[in-house]
């Protein structure tokens, strides 16, 4: 019980981090901004588009710029956690791999859980429109109304190389010491969605998080989890710009889980295949 509960304390070292980076690279931007308008007055330069922009886009700056030095940071820590299972796998002759069918269920599963999404938050507009509201202010915040080229590259390619790196990578590994696969999967997946501090991004956040771990256990990389994350987010985007209809989402939710369906029958009809032979 004393073992589990270390581990779990130690499993939240790395969220800890995170917010610590977050902090000093929110500090560390508004030192940049408070030096470059005493530098642009003492230059008697009282317009800058570039620093005008750069305040514009400080919340998605600071985010993306963090979210990369989390990445460089927890990439060497996440080397040393798998290094003996690594090298585990290796000797029993398993190399952890994405081969076509895997990217393909990865894919349709990611626009799964995309439509999935829009459509229950579609439902929640109309039955929770006050909490929608305050959902819609924290998405309009990370530039889903309007996304830039400085949102984009913090929502699409950041955040799932970070987030993925934080809790399927680092949290989940730690959790697995002490815990069977089941629990370390629901608390990484609980720390994921409580991570987004807020009530409806949390829970999708936290059924997400479970499939997002079921698919590192799957497919043995942590690369398929990122993979996965990154067409979720990505599609999240597109939905929002081309403004698909309530219709439209429905239909892709039931069409997605259709091929998700068919994908599964061929897989289980492949491995009996290969247990015959």
């Amino acid at each position: 019980m004393i073992e589990k509960a270390k581990t779990l304390l130690l499993s939240l070292t790395p969220i800890a981090l995170m917010y610590i980076i977050q902090i000093a690279a929110a500090l560390g931007g508004q030192i940049l901004i408070i030096w470059a308008n005493q530098f642009m007055a003492m230059a008697h330069v009282y317009q800058s588009p570039v620093l005008q922009y750069a305040v514009d886009q400080y919340v998605y700056i600071v985010s993306a710029a963090s979210y990369g030095l989390f990445f460089l940071v927890g990439y060497f820590w996440y080397r040393r956690i798998v290094a003996g299972k690594r090298a585990a796998y290796l000797e029993r002759g398993y190399k952890p791999a994405l081969d076509s069918g895997a990217i393909i269920g990865i894919f349709f599963t990611a626009l799964f859980i995309q439509f999935a999404v829009s459509s229950l938050l579609n439902i929640l507009t109309v039955v929770a429109p006050h909490l929608m509201g305050r959902y819609m202010e924290v998405m309009e915040g990370l530039g889903m109304a309007k996304p830039s080229v400085i949102s984009m590259l913090y929502v699409v390619v950041m955040a799932p190389l970070a987030e993925e790196l934080l809790m399927r990578g680092l949290c989940l590994k730690i959790l697995e010491r002490s815990f069977p696969f089941w629990a370390a999967n629901f608390l990484q997946a609980l720390f994921f969605g409580i991570y987004h501090m807020n009530l409806i991004q949390g829970c999708y956040a936290f059924v997400m998080g479970l499939i997002l771990g079921r698919i590192v256990k799957k497919y043995g990389t942590l690369k398929a989890s990122i993979l996965c994350h990154f067409i979720i987010n990505f599609s999240g985007q597109v939905i929002s710009v081309i403004n698909f209809s309530v219709f439209g989402i429905f239909i892709g939710t039931l069409v997605c889980a259709g091929i998700l369906v068919l994908l599964y029958i061929w897989e289980r009809r492949k491995n009996e295949d290969f247990l015959y032979r």
